[in-house]
């Protein structure tokens, strides 16, 4: 996952007018306009409240101003590959070769399933509730207040809890973009004895990096980093090219499964690669007929087998081809030709400029709460607060990046946390919320009970991995076992 805020950011500045999103103060959302409204029994609209879940699952919408579901599958699929999928055969490494490639389409699938739980939960909402688009945040905080009475009380904090999930998965995302730029950076000069440690490349990699972040204006930054979709897929060409002409090592040499730790150290990485659930709603509300981002054939479903099964591929064969050698990018194992390095500096520039997209959508959700508590008369303060922010928010991620300099660590150590919060946790904490007790006014006991059985399991699984991943993941940092 890479190109997420970047899709999003596109959203903010309105350089796609198909997209609903923020208006240019983030506070206020746009109203959609449809074509039309139908409903099985004929009737002129949605009734208020949760009463009729098969009246409303049944509305087809159709947007005036939206994207096809083609264009729609090429938006996400640019946003879930990233250079997160350069990382995948450290996980098989971690998890061994066959353990491993269970993993990826384990957490593929769950991955799916969760991100399907977040889009049905959003439409039966804005369709209940005035057809509204709705982001990850509001969607949490609409499903609590139209949930259980003891719930609603709670529908704020479900909000703010969501959109610190999201905070803090982006802060480590922007940790991890710093953590893989120096790492490419110091591999250009490992070969002659650098004057200077790790530590110090990463300050010296922060400063010009803290400039570029000053900059408020990010539509050209935008431009320029999705541009550099085309370096990710060339990179993924050279690296396939390596991988099949590369000798590769036999099967039974190689770690068939390893330990829980390593296993979870593993799903940690690959839940950093899947994330995509804070793109899933932006790009649903952006799509001309919403209906077309589920179903099998859908965009999700497409989407998320083509990125499953590139993975797979890049990880298994990574690992088959560089086995214990294997580093934290595949791009690191690439011999350094003139090719090789000029793409290697591309995916620099890249992350360069996608850092400064990634802090630019933390500070649009933070500033808005944060000047509303300052009284206007203090013109200086409200003048110099996106700085300090911005600054603060670096400083943060600078400190992470100090303490796990490596990508083999801090890649699961923010999957394993924020990512499955996100991404397994939540949804099926909130799909409870939304549809149980639909499904006990309306006496459907069967799939009441199949739901709860079911989003149980999910929600314990999540807490589980998240307890022994991060365990693990600590583990690994204190000991420095990369």
């Amino acid at each position: 996952m890479s190109t997420i805020e970047e899709q999003k950011i596109l959203i903010e500045l309105e350089t796609m007018p198909f997209i609903v999103g923020p208006t240019e103060n983030g506070q206020e959302r746009k109203q959609q306009e449809f074509d039309d409204l139908r409903m099985k029994d004929g009737g002129g609209g949605v009734q208020n409240g949760l009463s009729d879940t098969k009246s409303v699952m049944s509305t087809v919408i159709s947007r005036k101003n939206g994207i096809s579901a083609t264009s729609g599958l090429i938006n996400f699929i640019c946003g879930m590959i990233g250079p997160g999928c350069f990382s995948l055969a450290v996980s098989f490494k971690q998890a061994g070769l066959w353990g491993g490639l269970a993993l990826v389409f384990i957490v593929g699938f769950l991955s799916l399933y969760s991100m399907h739980k977040i889009v049905s939960c959003s439409q039966f909402l804005a369709k209940s509730n005035g057809d509204q688009s709705l982001d990850y945040g509001e969607m949490a905080e609409a499903a609590m207040l139209n949930s259980y009475k003891w719930a609603r009380r709670h529908a704020k904090l479900a909000k703010i809890i969501v959109n610190a999930c999201l905070l803090a998965f982006q802060l480590g995302v922007i940790t991890v973009f710093m953590v893989f730029a120096v790492e490419h950076i110091w591999e250009f000069i490992a070969d002659s004895p650098p004057p200077f440690s790790k530590s110090v490349m990463i300050l010296m990699y922060f400063v010009p990096q803290m400039l570029l972040n000053f900059i408020g204006h990010m539509k050209l930054i935008t431009i320029l980093c999705l541009c550099g979709n085309v370096i990710i897929f060339a990179a993924i060409v050279l690296i396939t090219k390596e991988l099949m002409m590369h000798k590769w090592y036999p099967t039974w040499e190689l770690n068939s499964v390893t330990g829980i730790e390593g296993i979870s150290l593993a799903a940690g990485a690959l839940i950093y690669s899947f994330e995509g659930q804070a793109m899933v709603l932006p790009l649903e509300n952006s799509l001309k007929r919403p209906k077309d981002m589920t179903g099998m054939t859908g965009v999700l479903s497409t989407a998320m087998n083509l990125v499953t099964v590139l993975y797979a591929f890049l990880g298994f064969f990574g690992y088959v081809t560089f086995g214990p050698t294997v580093q934290g990018s595949l791009t690191l194992n690439l011999p350094n030709s003139v090719l090789t390095v000029s793409i290697k500096g591309l995916l620099v520039l890249k992350i360069f400029f996608g850092s400064a997209i990634q802090l630019f959508v933390i500070v649009q959700m933070l500033l808005p709460s944060l000047r509303s508590k300052i009284s206007e008369d203090r013109k200086m303060i409200h003048r110099f607060l996106p700085y300090a922010l911005r600054l603060g928010l670096m400083l943060v991620s600078l400190c992470l990046a100090l303490v796990v300099p490596n990508l083999m660590q801090i890649i699961p150590l923010v999957g394993i946390t924020s990512g499955l919060l996100i991404s397994l946790i939540l949804p099926s904490f909130l799909d409870c919320m939304v549809f149980l007790p639909v499904y006990k006014k309306q006496g459907e006991m069967f799939k009441y009970y199949q739901k709860m059985i079911i989003n149980l399991f999910l929600f314990v699984l999540g807490w589980l991995f998240l307890g022994s991943g991060l365990y693990s993941s600590i583990d690994d940092i204190i000991n420095n076992d990369v």
